[in-house]
């Protein structure tokens, strides 16, 4: 991943991550949503540590039930305040 694009994927590992556990996912019970993503995938991505395809992203969106819009939109920190823990597999 290019350093000028690690800001949009931290926004992006945020948002996944956010909406994970305000479903009440763990990220092995997304991976199971998702077609052909495991859960190392999952946390690779919350964590920004790996690129990743579009289609990627868009599985991962039809998972947790949401538009691309919500997990690209850069939501500001108080969006994610409501978060319980810090566990990256809460």
């Amino acid at each position: 991943m290019r350093a000028r694009d690690e800001k949009y994927f931290e926004i992006i590992g945020k948002n996944v991550r956010h909406f994970r556990i305000s479903r009440g996912l763990s990220q092995q019970a997304l991976a199971v949503l998702c077609d052909k993503i495991d859960r190392s995938k999952i946390s690779d991505i919350e964590n920004a540590k790996e690129d990743f395809m579009m289609s990627t992203l868009l599985e991962i969106c039809e998972g947790l039930e949401i538009s691309l819009n919500e997990v690209i939109q850069d939501h500001g920190d108080s969006f994610y305040t409501t978060m319980s823990g810090n566990s990256s597999d809460n």
